[in-house]
């Protein structure tokens, strides 16, 4: 794989942030469990004010952020609305998925802080994957009393 520029994996940051707000604001109008949506109300909003956080940085670098977010992300929030679309266990489907969206997170954040970052953006980026780490432990935990409750 090419090295990436600091510029590519603010971009690539951001990109993952709105693919994350869209997904969990897709999640939060499938799931019918009134604390799930909540949930994952708040974890949309999070992730638009990390892209908002981000922004500057690769302003500053002279980048543009895409509008639409990546098509992996696409594709993801569309296999989540399908399975919410399955009868029975649905909201157990689309915790599922949104565990396995934050992995992906997770490893994308500890690519960008071990590899080309901005020195002005390192704190910013290691607080929001230390977010992203609790978020995760949150759905996990939810995740695994659907497991239990089977």
């Amino acid at each position: 794989m090419a090295e990436q520029t600091e510029r590519d994996v603010l971009h690539h940051l951001i990109d993952l942030c709105r693919d994350g707000e869209r997904g969990f604001r897709a999640a939060a109008d499938h799931v019918s469990d009134p604390a799930l949506k909540s949930l994952f109300t708040e974890l949309a909003t999070q992730r638009k004010r990390f892209a908002d956080q981000l922004l500057p940085h690769l302003q500053r670098l002279g980048g543009t952020p895409d509008a639409e977010g990546t098509s992996a992300g696409a594709l993801h929030r569309k296999w989540m609305v399908l399975k919410g679309l399955v009868p029975g266990r649905h909201d157990h489907h689309i915790v599922a998925e949104a565990e396995r969206g934050e992995e992906a997170a997770l490893d994308a954040y500890g690519d960008a802080l071990n590899g080309m970052l901005p020195p002005t953006v390192t704190e910013t980026v290691e607080s929001q994957r230390d977010a992203i780490v609790e978020a995760h432990e949150r759905i996990r935990t939810i995740d695994m009393g659907y497991s239990i409750a089977d």
